[in-house]
């Protein structure tokens, strides 16, 4: 029997079932996010809204200095319950839990004392009159995107039940609580950079604690956490997995996470209102087909667990054609993207052509790269792609500010493009040989 996605076997019927949910939750969370940057653009100016995606930025690197142990978790817990052990499951949980709490608590205690020495106004271009408030943002924000780190644990566990749609769901309840905080906030009173940063910042937390207490009391609760079983051996498998997870990690924070700030030093926070915008509008493409992404990650681990290339190799083909369809629906957005920014945000930011045309086509780019990289990350044979990574790393931010003095911003995104072709095309290679079951040596480890 040929299997794919449209199968009735129990795992295309999980990926199927979370990816229909993925994307019908997550077409609201983008239609409530684009609704968003008017809304907020209404409330505070240009240049303000640029400085909060920029210090935004700088804190979510902090979302990928968890050593790779949350995405060690969700390969790691897959396995285990794709062989019934949910006891090993509860012992994995746990012992994540615990080395969040102590990566997480002394890295805010020791970082918010140094917030004030950094020279903001040189790195992000700012007038010298917001320095005060960006650095009350910064250590606001980082106390709770503390939290944040450890809370964030349910979204390992969810995927490795094959659930990836409940992540969909806590980020779209996260916009539009934002949302109508936004329009409260500012009813009652000014809406200032240090408010817009907390309550953006501390929405997403409520959401995912409330959500973790509800899913350990009920359906997850077999692999709840426990003071009891935090084990040690565990740390480290999930840590040996974990480092090169966290290389690749950290390269996520050089290649995309900078792009703000880069941006910002080059050409000025309204720069990065240009880019944000731009990208938020034909992100939406890539976001799609992230979705269906998503639940094919624990899927792969899953059928790699069990052997089952056949169902690898029909699922491949498929999500081929998706990705092709989502080029092509990058390009028309692209196209029409003059009329639809005329009607989304009138004349409150400016969006250069070029910025349009350089964000369409780093997207097509990252999303054929993600194809391939979702084979790999989902079957552990990582240490290829953890070379790979931080080669990337080392040249990003050269290149950008090298090529500034001929592209100005637009080096940005260049060599965003150009590295994640290189990945795309040796990730492409790889998941061939891991689907032939030809990959030997390092395709494989």
């Amino acid at each position: 029997m040929k299997l794919n996605l449209f199968s009735d076997d129990t795992r295309s019927v999980a990926v199927r079932r979370n990816a229909i949910y993925s994307v019908l939750l997550k077409g609201v969370g983008i239609f409530v996010s684009l609704l968003l940057v008017p809304v907020t653009l209404g409330y505070v100016s240009d240049e303000l809204y640029g400085i909060w995606l920029a210090i935004s930025s700088i804190l979510t690197w902090l979302n990928f200095f968890d050593i790779g142990l949350t995405n060690g978790l969700k390969n790691r817990l897959t396995e285990a319950l794709a062989q019934g052990d949910t006891e090993k499951g509860k012992a994995l949980v746990s012992t994540t839990y615990f080395c969040m709490l102590l990566i997480f608590i002394p890295l805010c205690l020791l970082l918010i004392p140094f917030v004030p020495f950094v020279d903001w106004v040189y790195l992000l271009k700012i007038n010298p009159i917001h320095l005060e408030a960006v650095v009350r943002s910064l250590q606001w924000m980082l106390v709770i995107f503390a939290f944040q780190m450890i809370v964030n644990v349910i979204i390992a566990v969810v995927s490795a039940f094959q659930q990836v749609a409940y992540t969909s769901l806590f980020l779209v309840i996260s916009q539009i609580l934002s949302l109508l905080t936004v329009i409260a906030v500012s009813h009652l009173a000014v809406l200032d950079l240090v408010s817009l940063s907390v309550l953006m910042a501390l929405i997403p937390v409520v959401v995912a604690f409330v959500a973790s207490c509800l899913l350990f009391r009920g359906r997850y609760a077999a692999v709840a956490p426990s003071f009891r079983y935090i084990r040690k051996k565990y740390a480290g498998d999930i840590m040996n997995l974990g480092y090169k997870f966290f290389l690749i990690q950290i390269q996520v924070v050089v290649l995309y996470q900078s792009a703000g700030i880069l941006i910002s030093h080059i050409a000025g926070p309204e720069a990065v209102t240009s880019y944000n915008i731009a990208y938020k509008y034909l992100g939406v493409s890539m976001i799609l087909f992230n979705m269906l992404m998503a639940p094919l990650w624990p899927a792969y681990t899953d059928a790699y667990a069990k052997k089952d290339f056949q169902w690898m190799s029909a699922v491949y083909r498929r999500v081929w054609n998706l990705f092709l369809l989502s080029a092509a629906v990058t390009l028309v957005m692209a196209l029409v993207s003059n009329w639809v920014c005329l009607f989304w945000i009138a004349d409150k930011a400016h969006i250069e052509p070029a910025m349009t045309w350089m964000v369409a086509i780093y997207i097509i780019v990252y999303c054929y790269m993600q194809m391939n990289c979702t084979v790999v990350v989902g079957v552990g044979a990582i240490s290829l792609e953890t070379l790979v990574v931080v080669v990337g790393m080392l040249v990003h931010i050269p290149m950008s500010l090298f090529l500034q003095r001929w592209m100005g911003m637009y080096s940005v995104l260049f060599s965003m493009i150009v590295i994640n072709l290189v990945y795309a095309i040796l990730f492409g290679i790889q998941a061939k040989k891991i689907i032939s079951q030809k990959a030997t040596g390092i395709w494989i480890r």
